[in-house]
C-alpha cells in the first residue's frame, strides 16, 4: 500500500511539474503581447494634472462581478499620497485601500513605475468627476477589467493555458505531496516490525535423533555411547564407584591379576 502511494506521488509530481512549466511558458508568451495594455500612459480612462478635475463615464459591473478602477501615480523618491476623489452627484464613490494583489506596474527598467493609490468600486454606472487634489504629479485612472479583456482577446490560448496549468498543476502538486507524506509515514511505521520465525530452530541433539531415525536400528549389545546427552538428563552425572570384590582374601588375587 505504501509503495503504491509513493509511486502515484511520483507520477502526480511529474504531471504537476509539466503543467506548471507549460503555465510559465504561456505566461511569458502572453506578457510580451500584453505590455501595451498594462501601460497606464497608453491605456487609461483619464489623465489629469495636479489641482484639476475631469468628468469620466464609468460602469459599475461586468460579467465577472464588481468593476474596479485604479487610480495611479508615478513613484518618485517618496510614496505618492492618495490625494484623489471620485464623486457622482455630490457623493463620493466607494473605494478601498490597495491590497497585496495591487502591485507596482513597470514594463521595463527604463519606464516609470506606477503605484496604485486608490481602488474605486462604482455602485452605479454614470458620469463621475475625478479630482486630483495633489499639489504635484499627474494622476491616471485605469479600467483594469477592460485592460485584462483586451489581453485575453489578443492571446486567448496562452491565457487559458497559463490559468489552467497554474490552477490544476498546483492542486495536483498538493495531492502528490499529501500522498508522499502518507506513504513515507506508513513505511516508517512498517520498518520497525520484527519478523519472528514460525518454525523452531533444531538443536544439535534434535538433528542427531532425526538422523538415527532414518538409519537401521542399532544393535542391543552396542557398548558405544551416544555422543549427545539427552536434554531431559542432567549434564552433571555422578561418577561411578569402583566395584570392590567381597571378602578380604580376594583383593590380593585381584591386585596380582
Amino acid at each position: 500500500m505504501a509503495r503504491d502511494m509513493m509511486r502515484f506521488a511520483k507520477i502526480l509530481s511529474a504531471v504537476s511539474f509539466f503543467l506548471l512549466l507549460m503555465s510559465t511558458i504561456a505566461w511569458s508568451s502572453a506578457s510580451d503581447e500584453s505590455e501595451r495594455y498594462l501601460d497606464p500612459s497608453q491605456f487609461n480612462e483619464a489623465v489629469i494634472g495636479p489641482g484639476e478635475s475631469v468628468i469620466v463615464n464609468l460602469s459599475s459591473s461586468s460579467f465577472l462581478g464588481q468593476r474596479e478602477y485604479l487610480a495611479m501615480r508615478i513613484v518618485d523618491d517618496v510614496d505618492p499620497l492618495p490625494e484623489v476623489r471620485l464623486r457622482i452627484a455630490s457623493e463620493d464613490c466607494p473605494s478601498d485601500e490597495p491590497s497585496i494583489i495591487h502591485i507596482d506596474r513597470q514594463l521595463n527598467s527604463d519606464s516609470p513605475k506606477y503605484r496604485i493609490v486608490r481602488v474605486f468600486l462604482p455602485a452605479e454606472s454614470g458620469e463621475y468627476t475625478l479630482h486630483n487634489d495633489a499639489e504635484s504629479g499627474d494622476l491616471w485612472l485605469v479600467d483594469d477589467f477592460r485592460a485584462q479583456t483586451k489581453i485575453f482577446q489578443e492571446s486567448p490560448l496562452s491565457i487559458m493555458v497559463m490559468i489552467g496549468g497554474c490552477c490544476i498543476g498546483g492542486v495536483v502538486g498538493l495531492v502528490a505531496l499529501s500522498l508522499a507524506a502518507i506513504g513515507w509515514r506508513k513505511n516508517k511505521q512498517g520498518g520497525g516490525v520484527s519478523v519472528v520465525p514460525q518454525v523452531p530452530i533444531m538443536t544439535t541433539s534434535d538433528l542427531y535423533r532425526e538422523f538415527h531415525k532414518s538409519q537401521a536400528a542399532p544393535k542391543e549389545d552396542s557398548s558405544i555411547p551416544d555422543p549427545f546427552i539427552d536434554e531431559n538428563k542432567s549434564s552433571l552425572s555422578e561418577p561411578e564407584k569402583d566395584i570392590v570384590p567381597d571378602g578380604d582374601d580376594n583383593w590380593e588375587n585381584w591386585d596380582n591379576g
